[in-house]
């Protein structure tokens, strides 16, 4: 918050929680159009946020670390929607989530970019247990797990062990990675004729399940 002089209003005391969200915020929004994370500057934060870099410093040991605050914020917002989902049989609760995580994308473009449109925190390895988004991967993994993989009721084979289709890990993946395309493309190609977002993510789910709405 700023006052009439365009200086920033000191926080109260106890109130230093509150400048490090703004400064998570004001991160955040630089990061929804700059070109990659690597165009972020802790001055620019700053500025934003209408502190001196000193103060920065009092909350983030570095651009790292603001970094990871920005992703820890923004993959819980997205958990909770994913979270919400109520359904309890696992087709449909497979489907729920999809649809939670599509909506979150197309409603949310500018944190949806946060997240999955820069590099993501430097130096982690994908098998991190605190890499921020792994929480959301997890959870739709195991709402996979739960569907019972694919349904082989129709294959006359005798050995499909080693079908990749039985990994519910590499199913989850490629699931992501059909719902981040059909949001970017939603969002870059809007005069596309798309049929409706729940159409198309049935459709998904059966292709990879097996299961039938």
């Amino acid at each position: 918050m700023t006052n009439r002089s365009g200086g920033r209003n000191r926080n109260k005391r106890g109130e230093g929680g509150k400048l490090r969200d703004e400064l998570i915020a004001a991160a955040s929004r630089l990061l929804e159009t700059a070109d990659g994370q690597e165009s972020l500057s802790l001055r620019a934060v700053a500025r934003a946020a209408g502190i001196s870099p000193q103060s920065l410093y009092l909350h983030f040991a570095d651009r790292r670390a603001l970094l990871t605050a920005v992703y820890e914020v923004r993959f819980a917002e997205l958990a909770n929607e994913l979270a919400a989902t109520s359904a309890t049989d696992p087709p449909t609760r497979l489907r729920e989530i999809c649809h939670a995580y599509c909506e979150y994308g197309l409603r949310n473009p500018g944190h949806y970019r946060v997240l999955f449109g820069t590099a993501g925190t430097p130096g982690w390895e994908p098998t991190d247990a605190q890499l921020p988004g792994l929480p959301v991967f997890r959870s739709l993994v195991e709402a996979v797990n739960d569907c019972g993989g694919v349904d082989r009721s129709d294959d006359s084979s005798d050995d499909s062990s080693d079908d990749p289709s039985d990994d519910p890990t590499a199913t989850a993946i490629c699931i992501w990675a059909a719902m981040h395309g059909l949001i970017t493309l939603r969002q870059d190609r809007p005069s596309f004729p798309w049929p409706p977002l729940p159409h198309l993510l049935d459709t998904l789910v059966t292709a990879h399940l097996g299961t039938t709405p």
